[in-house]
């Protein structure tokens, strides 16, 4: 003989599955949308920063490299930044700032390269400046989540990443 209880019981659970998927699909999806969203500013946050790295190495070193045209100016600067993070989708949110500082003469001599230095907030000093010329290269980038949405813009919430700026400096010196 079969016990009416598990029978009835099975008879009541039949939509119980559809029920608790239903209630963790948005929150698979929203895991979903920031995983991809949260790779995108990662990808971007490391372009940028190896952008800045290439723009001061080629300030220090575009002169004496070879193949090199000139000593490299803003135009170059920026164009090596520009090629560098020409794979962002919101690029045209990209600013350069790039100064070099020569402390030889016991004041510090700024050398505007992309921008003005006095723009540039804390510029680093150098422990040895008699030997050194110190290049700095700022650059400032938007970042645009992928999927955007879900978002309250007024009230402070954000269901996905909101719009970041990302911020990198590379600093480097150079044997006068």
């Amino acid at each position: 003989m079969k016990c009416p209880y598990i029978i009835r019981g099975l008879k009541e659970q039949k939509g119980q599955s559809l029920i608790e998927f239903v209630l963790v699909l948005p929150i698979l999806f929203l895991l979903i949308l920031n995983l991809v969203n949260f790779g995108g500013f990662f990808y971007a946050w490391t372009t940028v920063a190896n952008a800045a790295r290439a723009a001061a190495n080629y300030a220090i070193l575009g002169g004496v490299s070879v193949g090199a045209p000139s000593t490299p100016g803003s135009a170059l600067i920026s164009s090596v930044i520009t090629e560098d993070v020409k794979s962002l989708p919101n690029r045209a949110s990209i600013s350069v700032k790039a100064c070099q500082i020569n402390d030889s003469s016991g004041t510090p001599q700024y050398t505007n390269l992309v921008s003005t230095c006095a723009s540039m907030t804390s510029l680093p000093t150098d422990p040895e400046p008699n030997n050194y010329v110190v290049t700095v290269v700022d650059v400032t980038y938007t970042y645009q989540p992928f999927i955007s949405g879900f978002s309250f813009p007024r009230l402070g919430v954000y269901l996905t990443l909101p719009p970041t700026t990302l911020y990198q400096r590379a600093v480097m010196r150079s044997i006068q």
